[in-house]
């Protein structure tokens, strides 16, 4: 029975073979544009899933991720880790802040501070809530201990010719990277620290000419008009709007409250608001300022709902103040797109792969003395 199973066997794969053979399988022309009736049992090539994923590569979201991955650049995570970590620590430092307010007002026989020098601690905090925060606002560029000199010595040394001097030591690659922020360790051999340094000087010449083809849109609002309308009307409508939450929380919590729940949405969207800042002016992420604006948006959104819950005119103020934020995310939405025109950028924060992260706090900062 075993026999003749596998002579059985044998010659269905004999009959299969042949009529496979038989039976062209090349793709269907494209031209033809018809439905044409295929026979069953006969196989058509149809194009992968590559294909068809690349063919969709028209727009400009899948031509940033496509070029990022071209260009070796990957998700930067160490970048979302000290976002979302900056972001935690400056809203409990502003509460901490605030329930010191409050408990140096208890304390004190005058009672809590009255509605004017409570507006005089907003529109502070509105101001200067960048003290909180735990990142570092330093460009990347600053943060480089070499010099022009002694990159233009080192990219002679790592030519071929070497320059025409000696090849460099293990010991000596590993300094001149760790000295341009290259993530290093002692294992790696001094081939790869070489090529990590060449990459270093390749993606520093395509930033270089990426910031200095950076293409604004004409009517977004320039640096200086920004500040002056953080300061001049900013400002002064989120003091104007905390100011009644703190006057009405003597019905919903102790009389003169400054550590609200109700004005902690606020401080939230200042810290966002922050972190934003840096990695758009500091840090130059045009991709990732565009989600980053409008979660901006939402949140100042979110905090005039509150603040409308418990005073509407404070919700009415703290709206108004929030179409600057919209403005900020339109802009930032319109930069991203004339520049991806020119050189794709994907939409979050990015890195060269074999680098550090260009976002780091201020602590590490320190420890780079």
């Amino acid at each position: 029975r075993l026999l003749r199973s596998m002579k059985l066997l044998l010659a269905c794969t004999t009959l299969a073979s042949g009529l496979q053979s038989a039976v062209p399988t090349q793709p269907l022309p494209l031209a033809t544009r018809r439905l044409v009736a295929v026979p069953r049992g006969v196989d058509v090539a149809l194009p992968s899933r590559h294909a068809r994923a690349s063919a969709g590569r028209s727009s400009p979201c899948c031509m940033a991720l496509a070029a990022a991955d071209d260009a070796g650049q990957q998700l930067d995570l160490g970048a979302l880790g000290r976002y979302f970590f900056a972001v935690l620590m400056q809203l409990i430092a502003l509460t901490f802040a605030f329930g010191v307010l409050d408990s140096a007002g208890y304390a004190s026989p005058v009672g809590p501070l009255p509605a004017p020098a409570a507006g005089g601690v907003f529109l502070a905090i509105s101001l200067r809530s960048r003290v909180f925060s735990s990142l570092d606002d330093s460009a990347p560029e600053e943060r480089v201990t070499a010099t022009a000199a002694e990159d233009e010595a080192l990219e002679a040394a790592l030519r071929p010719d070497g320059g025409g001097g000696k090849p460099m030591k293990k010991t000596a690659l590993r300094a001149e990277c760790e000295a341009r922020g290259l993530s290093v360790d002692r294992t790696m051999p001094a081939e790869m620290l070489q090529a990590r340094l060449r990459l270093y000087f390749e993606s520093r010449a395509r930033q270089a000419a990426a910031a200095a083809a950076a293409i604004t849109p004409s009517w977004a609002p320039s640096e200086d008009s920004i500040s002056l309308a953080r300061a001049a009307a900013i400002a002064p409508l989120h003091a104007l709007a905390s100011c009644l939450v703190y006057s009405s929380s003597t019905g919903r919590l102790n009389e003169g409250h400054f550590n609200d729940p109700v004005l902690l949405w606020l401080a939230l969207h200042l810290c966002l608001e922050d972190t934003l800042r840096t990695a758009q002016a500091a840090e130059g992420r045009v991709g990732a300022a565009v989600p980053g604006s409008a979660l901006v948006c939402l949140s100042a959104l979110y905090a005039a709902k509150q603040y409308s819950d418990v005073a509407p005119a404070a919700g009415a103020l703290l709206a108004l103040a929030a179409t600057w934020n919209a403005v900020a995310a339109a802009a930032a939405a319109d930069t991203w797109r004339l520049n991806n025109a020119v050189r794709a950028e994907p939409l979050y924060p990015h890195k060269v792969a074999g680098m550090r992260s260009q976002t780091r706090l201020t602590i590490e900062a320190f420890e780079g003395l």
